[in-house]
C-alpha cells in the first residue's frame, strides 16, 4: 500500500475507535516480545539520566544461538542476514517478527526491514476500515502496552506525522509496561545495544512520552487489539 503523499493524516480520537475483535489478542503480542527479550536474557537500558546505565546485561547479537535468532527477524522481512552480519541494522525486521510471531496479518502490518516504511504504510492503512493501529502525536497521546512508539534518527528529522515517507531511517519500540505513577516505562526493541532490550523511559503522570534527547520520540501507534 502506497503511503499517503502530502495529504494531513485524518486523526479520529482513538476512544472513537472500535477494537478490532476479529485481530489477535494484544497479550499475544506482548508475549512474543517478552519470550524474545527472555530469549536473549533480559538486558536492560536505563535511558532516565543523563548517563546511561544498564541494571541487567544479556546475551548480544553475535553470541551462541542469539546469531540464528537474530536471523529468524531478518526472515520475517525475506532476508538473509543473521547475527554475525552486526553492520545491518535489525530493529525493524524484530518488530516485524513479533508482529507476524503475534499472529498479525501483513494487511494490517506490512513487515519491513525499515520502520519508516512500516509506519508509511500504518499511516495509509489508517485511513481505511478497521485499522489495527492509528498513529498519534506522542506530544499528546498516552501510551499503553502494545503501542509502538518511534523516533527519527541520523538525517531524520520527522517532527510530526505528516513528515512520515518511506526509507527514512528511524528506531521504534514496543510498549511492554507502563508504570505512572512511577514515572517511566519499559519498551521492548532489538537491536538495542546489539541485543533484545527492554529501555527504561520517562513518562508522565497521565503515561504521556516525556521528551528525551537520544530518543526524540514524535509518533505513537496505538494498537487496536483487543
Amino acid at each position: 500500500m502506497a503511503a499517503c503523499g502530502s495529504a494531513p493524516v485524518s486523526a479520529p480520537a482513538v476512544s472513537a475507535l472500535a477494537l478490532r475483535q476479529d485481530a489477535p489478542p494484544r497479550a499475544a503480542l506482548l508475549a512474543a516480545a517478552e519470550t524474545e527479550w527472555s530469549f536473549f536474557d533480559r538486558q536492560q537500558i536505563d535511558m532516565r539520566g543523563e548517563v546511561l546505565s544498564a541494571p541487567r546485561l544479556g546475551l548480544l547479537e553475535d553470541e551462541g544461538e542469539a546469531v540464528q535468532r537474530v536471523g529468524m527477524y531478518w526472515q520475517s522481512v525475506g532476508k538473509s542476514f543473521t547475527g554475525a552480519d552486526t553492520q545491518q541494522a535489525w530493529s525493524a525486521a524484530f518488530i516485524s517478527y513479533l508482529m507476524q510471531a503475534a499472529g498479525i496479518s501483513s494487511d494490517d502490518f506490512l513487515p519491513s526491514d525499515v520502520h519508516f516504511n512500516y509506519l508509511s504504510y500504518l499511516k495509509a492503512r489508517q485511513s481505511l476500515p478497521a485499522p489495527l493501529f492509528v498513529l498519534r502525536p506522542a506530544a499528546t497521546e498516552p501510551i499503553a502496552p502494545g503501542d509502538l512508539i518511534c523516533a527519527p534518527r541520523d538525517t531524520n528529522q520527522a517532527a510530526t506525522l505528516d513528515d512520515i515517507r518511506p526509507g527514512l531511517p528511524g528506531h521504534c519500540d514496543l510498549v511492554y509496561e507502563i508504570h505512572p505513577e512511577r514515572g517511566w516505562a519499559g519498551v521492548i526493541g532489538g537491536n538495542v545495544f546489539n541485543s533484545v532490550s527492554e529501555s527504561l523511559i520517562p513518562i508522565d503522570a497521565n503515561a504521556r512520552l516525556l521528551p528525551l534527547a537520544r530518543r526524540p520520540w514524535f509518533v505513537v501507534a496505538k494498537n487496536l487489539m483487543p
